[in-house]
């Protein structure tokens, strides 16, 4: 991998791989190419649509929730369902530093 993509995913790690030891919480690594980011959390999410030219945090963020069985709340899911079959997880923090291997 080249580019930003390396950096940006050390620095999400270091930030939110200490959850990984909090119960009920999972975070998994995939290779699928997306052009979004999507945070679950049971019946909410949040989605990050990637903006042509746009930086990370120019991004618009949208809060989804689940009204129904049908919707752009369940499109999401089911992307993200058919991601997270094909995730490794990621380990607990324990013995990682900044949530990184040293």
């Amino acid at each position: 991998m080249g580019g930003t993509l390396p950096g940006r995913i050390r620095n999400a790690l270091s930030m939110l791989g200490p959850l990984a030891d909090t119960p009920g919480c999972s975070i998994g690594l995939h290779t699928a190419h997306l052009y979004n980011s999507v945070f679950r959390f049971d019946s909410e999410m949040i989605v990050t649509p990637y903006l042509f030219r746009a930086r990370g945090y120019q991004h618009t963020a949208m809060h989804l929730r689940r009204l129904s069985p049908h919707g752009i709340f369940e499109s999401f899911a089911d992307q993200f369902e058919q991601i997270w079959g094909t995730v490794t997880p990621y380990p607990t923090t324990q013995g990682f530093h900044n949530g990184l291997t040293a």
